[in-house]
């Protein structure tokens, strides 16, 4: 009988100390297929071979929780890791991980945290992989990085957030790799970043501003370190099985011509070896894009268009320039089986540049979505 009510209470005790511990997670790939065909001025088009992968598209898992301090304090923690179908990636925390206090005057959040940039993605609501069949390259200004960050508490519909990371703690801008040039002692000296964002969202309708700063986003052929920024606005509404949103964003030296265009080749092998010896030079860019869709029944068709103006740039090249314009349509749908388990099929072409000097990218892809 003794032993049967220890058991009980150790078993009260465990639940007890369990109960502010979730556990969630998502499990999304599928089939991707892809085909490029570039066009060189003076030059045959070469038609690349049709490559088709099994991909992942950022499955994770995790665990979060919270403490009731009292006096309307809470302390919170999450750790968040990625979990690829294709099997590539390894560690606990890689994807978001942090500790912090909320309060009735904001959280304040210490940690690999995303930043306002990368939070905005309502108008880029697909899967994928390769940026041709989603708004990768609109979003390719969004990062989960080590920092500090306060969110303000919503008044009236209106939140906002800061969030800083030191120089010593800079990661790269490429596929979020950690630079090998960061901190004191190279070129760089001081890679410290700052963001701020604005949120607003009322009856369906929402608008979102994200500001995105980092002291040395790249180091010239000179070994002179340059700034970079980053604007982006969202606006739209989500209400009513409708959604409908438009994006423009602004960057000035946030990208190299090098790194430009590997996003829009989607060119995973462009990593912080490579990045550190991008001696390009630093772009200013334009770019908008516009979503739509509509739900019915268990049936959500969606439509994407996206257009990156000509980019500017000292010393860049007449063609360099026209291979920095870009034209992108992605076309798919969802098909809901349950509230946590989602098929879905898109279509995408993504032409950078235009007649005898272009790129074109044309991919397609099936996949399924699990939320735990």
């Amino acid at each position: 009988m003794k032993k049967t009510l220890i058991a009980l209470s150790l078993a009260a005790l465990s639940s007890a100390a369990m109960a502010d511990v979730t556990l969630y997670g998502t499990i999304k790939a599928g089939v991707e297929t892809a085909r490029v065909k570039q066009t060189t001025k003076g030059q045959t088009t070469s038609k690349g071979h049709t490559k088709t992968q099994i991909q992942d598209f950022g499955s994770r898992i995790g665990f979060k929780g919270h403490e009731n301090l009292g006096n309307g304090l809470n302390a919170i923690w999450k750790v968040e890791s990625k979990t690829s179908v294709a099997g590539n990636n390894a560690g606990w925390g890689n994807r978001q991980a942090y500790i912090g206090l909320e309060t009735t005057a904001g959280t304040i959040r210490a940690g690999k945290i995303p930043t306002q940039l990368d939070d905005m993605d309502k108008v880029d609501a697909w899967e994928y992989s390769n940026n041709a069949l989603g708004l990768g390259m609109l979003t390719r200004t969004g990062q989960k990085i080590v920092s500090v960050r306060y969110d303000s508490p919503v008044f009236a519909g209106f939140s906002a957030n800061v969030q800083f990371s030191p120089r010593d703690n800079a990661v790269n801008t490429v596929r979020g790799v950690r630079n090998p040039t960061s901190g004191r002692d190279d070129n760089a000296k001081d890679n410290a970043a700052y963001y701020a964002g604005l949120n607003y969202e009322n009856a369906g309708f929402f608008a979102q501003y994200g500001f995105g700063y980092k002291k040395s986003a790249y180091v010239t052929a000179n070994g002179k370190s340059k700034s970079g920024q980053a604007h982006r606005v969202e606006a739209g509404y989500d209400a009513n099985n409708l959604f409908v949103g438009a994006a423009y964003q602004y960057t000035n030296g946030w990208d190299s011509l090098k790194s430009y265009k590997a996003a829009l080749a989607s060119n995973e092998k462009y990593d912080a070896n490579e990045a550190s010896s991008d001696k390009t030079v630093g772009l200013k860019t334009h770019e908008v894009a516009v979503t739509g869709a509509y739900t019915m029944g268990n049936v959500t068709p969606r439509v994407s268009y996206a257009h990156g103006f000509k980019a500017k740039g000292k010393g860049l090249s007449k063609d360099d320039k026209a291979h920095t314009q870009y034209n992108q349509v992605v076309l798919g749908a969802d098909y809901d089986f349950s509230k946590r388990t989602t098929a879905f099929a898109q279509a995408g072409w993504l032409r950078a540049g235009k007649k005898d000097n272009k790129t074109e990218t044309t991919a397609g892809l099936v996949g399924l979505r699990h939320k735990f």
